[in-house]
């Protein structure tokens, strides 16, 4: 057994004390955690053995807060959801969530939210211990409409950095009520008053995190949004100029998804990531091909990811107005 395993057995996950399931089979688990959530396939990506379930539940009025470990790596599909939202508060670990089309890796540092009857596919690391907020999505828009006086946009956004000082806000004071009712949970649940006032918080996210802020603002959040996309996928790319690149790896490393990355190069750099990405690699075979580096012209190219020669020097003299060879020969 695994050190990581072992430290998953012996952690205690909060509301223990409000058991719901506990097992260490992949099938009961999906099926009873199903009739909670969603029905779903789930995979046990990790080793099966280490496979330990541990779903607890508090239902407050209309919210539940579930808190769950699966004690090993799965992947969990539920294809198209049902009609509710769930928001995912990381305790530790790493879950890499897409729903719809957008996609978003969820740690302690970055919450997400499912929307209802949305496509969805989530990995959970083997780490991952999750606090679940279950709320009906007529619940939510009901909030949203009386909060804003509009109806609620779908989606929400899927995901809040716990570095905005709100969400940081926000995410503590959950993070207590959780506390709260894991210590004291059969006192508070006995004063409806109680219940309804830590739901009443806890459903505030879903109007000061997930909705799009006021116009004036909206640019503003765009252009931080962008500017931390751009960074990340530039930083991967790189990182990584021997390799040709797949447009999936770098959206990933961007942590937005494909479509959404091609909209803020072509936004902000008026390429694709790809084009930008292979601009990068020749640029890279230039550097060294001028510092006279490399066996040869092919060792270089094949280097930086370039593997059909004949494309790769139509590309490098579009680029740089000579043939690949001139630039090795001069810096013989």
């Amino acid at each position: 057994m695994t050190e990581l395993v072992e430290q998953a057995l012996t952690r205690r996950l909060p509301l223990s004390d409000f058991p719901v399931l506990r097992s260490r089979s992949a099938n009961d688990a999906c099926s009873r955690i199903g009739r909670l959530l969603s029905p779903h396939r789930l995979e046990v990506r990790g080793h099966p053995g280490a496979l330990q379930v541990e779903l607890n539940e508090v239902v407050l009025c209309d919210l539940s807060v579930r808190t769950l470990r699966y004690g090993t790596e799965v992947t969990i599909d539920p294809g198209r959801r049902g009609d509710h939202y769930l928001m995912q508060l990381p305790l530790r670990g790493r879950a890499d969530v897409r729903c719809g089309a957008n996609q978003v890796a969820s740690d302690c540092g970055m919450l997400s939210v499912l929307q209802p009857q949305a496509p969805t596919l989530m990995h959970w690391s083997a780490d991952c211990d999750m606090v679940l907020l279950q709320v009906p999505s007529e619940v939510v828009q009901r909030r949203v409409g009386r909060d804003t006086d509009k109806p609620c946009p779908q989606p929400l956004n899927l995901g809040a950095s716990r570095r905005e000082p709100h969400v940081a806000a926000w995410w503590k004071a959950a993070e207590d009520i959780i506390a709260n009712l894991d210590q004291h949970g059969e006192h508070w649940l006995g004063h409806r008053a109680a219940k309804a006032s830590m739901e009443e918080f806890l459903l505030s996210a879903f109007t000061a995190l997930l909705q799009p802020p006021p116009n004036h603002a909206a640019s503003d959040t765009v252009i931080r949004s962008d500017e931390r996309c751009l960074r990340r996928a530039k930083d991967y790319i790189h990182a990584h100029l021997n390799q040709a690149l797949l447009l999936d790896d770098i959206a990933r490393a961007a942590c937005t998804s494909p479509r959404t990355l091609e909209v803020v190069f072509k936004r902000h750099e008026a390429t694709s990531p790809l084009n930008y990405a292979r601009t990068a690699r020749l640029h890279a075979v230039h550097d060294t091909l001028r510092k006279g580096e490399g066996r040869s012209v092919t060792d270089v190219a094949l280097s930086h990811g370039f593997v059909h020669m004949g494309r790769f020097a139509a590309q490098y003299r579009r680029q740089f107005g000579c043939p690949p060879s001139q630039t090795w020969r001069s810096a013989q």
